[in-house]
């Protein structure tokens, strides 16, 4: 993702990106600074900022050993 170059940032994964979202923005007071929708070809994601120049991107997965 070119627009994320430069910006430092951890990456987590997660089958359910709306609870995590959720507990960094109520709970924890971060901002959500980008939510992109799945295509085809990428899953969804959201980047939080959570304040001095650190932000946490979240990348939603589909956790196929449960069924």
């Amino acid at each position: 993702m070119p627009e994320l170059f430069g910006i430092n940032h951890l990456t987590l994964s997660t089958t359910d990106l709306d609870r995590l979202v959720a507990y960094y923005t109520e709970l924890l007071g971060a901002v959500l600074a980008f939510e992109r929708a799945a295509t085809p070809s990428d899953p969804r994601i959201a980047v939080i900022d959570v304040g001095g120049d650190d932000h946490l991107m979240i990348v939603e997965t589909t956790n196929s050993a449960h069924h």
